[in-house]
């Protein structure tokens, strides 16, 4: 299962890795760069959609993988 402390450290390393700070990211996700912080925290009550919105951002969308069949569903 994916937390969302395990996201909060994928978000982080994608930020760094293209040079932006908390600001550009929130920026390019359209949300708020407290929300940015929040995430990167690991706070448990960030809004999925927002957090979705910070991986499009960052280049990335999120699919669902059936754990028994591998199947991705968009």
């Amino acid at each position: 299962m994916f937390t969302v402390r395990e996201a909060a450290v994928v978000v982080r390393e994608l930020r760094e890795d293209r040079g932006w700070n908390q600001s550009v990211l929130a920026e390019k996700a359209v949300v708020s760069r407290s929300f940015v912080a929040d995430v990167e925290a690991g706070k448990a009550t960030v809004e999925a959609g927002k957090l979705f919105d910070l991986f499009q951002a960052l280049g990335f969308e999120v699919a669902l993988r059936s754990l028994s069949s591998e199947e991705v569903r968009w």
